[in-house]
């Protein structure tokens, strides 16, 4: 599976925007860090791998068992992405892949992901929209309360089977 780039993705992905945007992008990343409460505990968790891990993660897959991380910077050959390794956990265990392994376990998870969502697509109707930054919503905290009520909602034992709320 080879994608090219968009434009956008390769102005985004270039060393120079990079580096133009390093000192905002760390001010942002420290904010968020530094926030109280669930909303700063789930932004150190998401990095967490970052302290103890020696090479940057380029992605992370999580299934219900495993985890696979895969470790970067990639290398990047005719447009494609080749990870320079990866880790699988596994309870408390870990396992380190080589590069060429690493890169066909790279492919395979992501041809599952895509078949997993058009799968899932082709029961739920989904309107994208142009992507490019900007407040996703109003009101967070609104937002988050409607979705956590949905949530509550979808999970409740008194949610009978079958029943389908998609919200």
């Amino acid at each position: 599976m080879t994608d090219k780039p968009s434009l956008i993705d390769s102005i985004l992905a270039s060393e120079a925007f990079q580096d133009k945007i390093a000192t905002d992008m760390n001010d942002a990343f420290l904010r968020r860090l530094n926030r109280p409460g669930a909303d700063g505990r789930a932004y150190r968790s998401f990095i967490l791998d970052w302290l103890y891990l020696e090479r940057p993660l380029i992605d992370r897959f999580r299934g219900a068992r495993y985890q696979v991380q895969f470790e970067g910077p990639a290398i990047t050959i005719d447009g494609q992405d080749y990870p320079l390794g990866a880790y699988i956990y596994r309870k408390l265990e870990w396992a380190h892949i080589d590069p060429v392994r690493a890169h066909d376990l790279y492919e395979k998870l992501r041809a599952a992901v895509d078949a997993a969502v058009e799968e899932w697509r082709g029961q739920t109707p989904l309107k994208f929209l142009p992507a490019h930054p900007e407040r996703p919503f109003a009101d967070r905290a609104d937002a988050d309360a409607q979705a956590a009520q949905a949530i509550h909602a979808f999970a409740s034992p008194a949610r009978k089977p079958g029943d389908n709320d998609d919200a």
